[in-house]
């Protein structure tokens, strides 16, 4: 007695001191598909299988078995279960042997989290800590620990760790035997584990069968049932079907330092597509020095169903395990449709404007296409259809390239050390999901969808193009060279806008698409930037994309052909900049009457018609002086004004 109420005051003297090493070991890290069922796993930093198991995880057929033979009286002591250690000791004194034990579930706890040799003096430790851990933990929480560190056999820790590698499910789907067997596996682990100890571990769970039954926790039907069951021969192999996409959740999401493990497992990966397509991926004959990446998203939601982050992660030659859906490239021409799509919403060039693709000296920057021929005069439209680089590197000069950076920045697209007109060719650096993640624009009427691999709730859009824009872009990306509405393959009527790129030498190449429904991403390159002849994304990442799309249901493409360009806006390099705009003045307040926003216009020096961008979301056309402008509300209002002989303005001015 002196004993025993010794060590109690021990454990409650040092309750709060931590004496517990709580944080000496380590977590995996899992992921669900959008089913809810395992699609990857990763080893805790020991090379444990050691997956987070609450007390909601698991049947209440397991927790029933596992209180009735472990620790019955669990709920109630306070670490330590003096009544049972009384009955082990007169057991053991009247028999010379050890008949039962005494260690309940928060003493067992204590010995898995720092694991000691088997001496009198350890169990006098042990039994102190757990009346400390009492006092720090609720018995939930208790329960909680002992459910992940329970070892199983091997590497295996936790119920649900065990519940997936011996019987393939998770532990609330356990049946009465399987249930048995989980509680009879921790005793003795290894000795008992069923690959290697059939017969060893069919005794043991039948001994566990037997006590709880005599306790009155089952009755005989129950025990008939789970003793037909036959053992498992072999432990599962755990999916492993997105390691990119774990480690990477796994370096970007907060575990907590005890029993934590991943704190969101739920993505939203399709595992049927995530599996086509890493088949798909896998079977593509690259280039020496060349690897690939694959992304898949629905534009609707944001959400993430295929994510393939290189040809084979275990290809160490090809640096297999590096994510290039995240890595930092040249995006190529892949940047030219929004290049063009803002500067025809701002009203600086229509997609029928006339452009020269000829010599071009731009400051002392003399781009040239990569063909090394020019075409003379084109619209823009073809000009995006060709990819050419001279006419795109006049838009954004027009445009400006610090403005292209800021709007696609203000819609969640970061570019990185993008400067100047060179941004317009790929001068810049962004990854293949940042990029997928814009091109949504295209198949959501301008809006750019958050994307995100967990399961979406309310993804935030930002509006980057009007609407319009984005139906003829798509019309235009439709019509590509090389396709007529559509690629290749068994879709042959479906409408597909895309759009490649290459890199510098061929270090990357892109093709970016999306069918409506879907947005999709390849990149084919080179793991550290060097050049690849021939690695274009025409000819490298184009028929890797035609197939992802045949894996893909049908979309439906918002599509409009081109209409007739404004007169002013015809010719692109006959335009001026001399009008003079004397009402309203730029930095004004313009105060209107309540019943209606019409406004006068007082320009010199313009040739009727003038056309009249507001806010680069609409225009209007004015024949004569004498008509005013149509405003929509009050507010802010920035106008680009253009007239019969391709003069311009721009003006900005607030309403009241």
């Amino acid at each position: 007695m002196t004993l025993a109420l010794g060590i109690w005051l021990w454990g409650w003297l040092h309750a709060y001191v931590g004496p517990v090493d709580h944080t000496r070991l380590s977590y995996s890290t899992y992921l669900l598909d959008d089913q809810g069922d395992l699609l990857h796993v990763l080893l805790a930093k020991d090379e444990r299988l050691r997956i987070k198991t609450t007390q909601a995880d698991v049947d209440g057929h397991y927790l029933n078995l596992l209180l009735a033979y472990e620790d019955q009286r669990f709920w109630q002591h306070s670490g330590v279960d003096w009544l049972a250690m009384l009955r082990a000791m007169v057991q053991l004194a009247a028999n010379g042997r050890v008949v039962s034990g005494a260690s309940t579930l928060t003493m067992q706890a204590v010995r898995l989290m720092e694991p000691k040799p088997r001496t009198i003096f350890s169990k006098l430790d042990q039994m102190r800590k757990a009346i400390a851990l009492e006092h720090q933990f609720s018995k939930t929480e208790i329960l909680q620990k002992y459910l992940t560190l329970a070892p199983f056999g091997g590497n295996v820790e936790g119920v649900n760790a065990a519940s997936l590698v011996w019987f393939n499910k998770w532990p609330q789907d356990l049946t009465p035997a399987q249930a048995a067997l989980l509680v009879a596996l921790p005793q003795s682990p290894e000795s008992r584990r069923p690959d290697r100890f059939p017969n060893r571990a069919k005794q043991a769970r039948t001994s566990v069968l037997n006590r709880v039954l005599e306790k009155g926790i089952i009755n005989a039907d129950y025990l008939d049932t789970a003793n037909l069951s036959p053992i498992p021969t072999k432990q599962n192999k755990l999916a492993k079907l997105a390691p990119h996409l774990a480690w990477y959740s796994h370096n970007n999401s907060a575990t907590t330092n005890q029993i934590g493990g991943k704190s969101n497992p739920n993505t939203s990966i399709d595992a049927d597509l995530q599996i086509r397509l890493t088949n798909l991926a896998t079977n593509q004959q690259l280039a020496v020095g060349l690897n690939m990446a694959l992304l898949v998203v629905d534009n609707q939601t944001g959400a993430v169903k295929a994510y393939i982050g290189s040809q084979d992660y275990l290809d160490f030659n090809r640096h297999g395990a590096v994510n290039y859906i995240h890595a930092i490239r040249s995006p190529g021409s892949t940047l030219k449709p929004f290049v063009y799509g803002l500067a025809q919403a701002y009203g600086l060039v229509h997609f029928n404007t006339i452009i020269d693709d000829g010599e071009t000296n731009i400051g002392g920057y003399r781009p040239k296409n990569l063909s090394k021929t020019f075409h003379g005069e084109i619209t823009l439209a073809e000009a995006l259809q060709r990819s050419l680089n001279v006419p795109a590197v006049k838009v954004m000069h027009r445009y400006g390239p610090d403005r292209f950076v800021g709007q696609l920045a203000a819609a969640g697209i970061p570019l990185q050390n993008a400067h100047g007109l060179p941004v317009a060719l790929g001068g810049a650096g962004i990854s293949l999901y940042e990029l997928v993640q814009l091109y949504t624009a295209l198949g959501n009427q301008g809006l750019v969808q958050t994307i995100t691999p967990h399961k979406p709730t309310n993804t935030a859009s930002i509006r980057l193009l009007p609407a319009t824009t984005v139906a003829q872009l798509n019309w235009i990306l439709g019509n590509n060279k090389g396709a007529a509405g559509r690629l290749h393959g068994r879709h042959g009527q479906q409408a597909i806008a895309y759009k490649t790129g290459t890199g510098p030498g061929g270090s990357d190449a892109l093709a970016l698409g999306t069918n409506g429904r879907y947005t999709f991403g390849v990149w084919v390159g080179t793991p550290d930037g060097s050049h690849v002849a021939g690695n274009t994304g025409l000819s490298a990442a184009v028929p890797i994309m035609n197939q992802v799309i045949d894996q893909l249901p049908q979309g439906n493409l918002i599509t409009q052909p081109i209409s007739t360009a404004p007169l002013a806006l015809t010719s692109f390099e006959k335009r001026h900049n001399d009008l003079n705009v004397r009402y309203p003045v730029t930095g004004s307040i313009v105060h209107l009457k309540r019943n209606g926003l019409r406004m006068p216009l007082d320009i010199e020096n313009a040739d009727y018609p003038i056309w009249v961008s507001l806010n680069g979301q609409s225009m209007q056309q004015i024949t004569t002086p004498n008509t005013s402008l149509t405003l929509t509300e009050k507010g802010g209002y920035k106008l680009t004004i253009v007239d019969n002989k391709y003069q311009s303005a721009v003006i900005s001015f607030y309403v009241e």
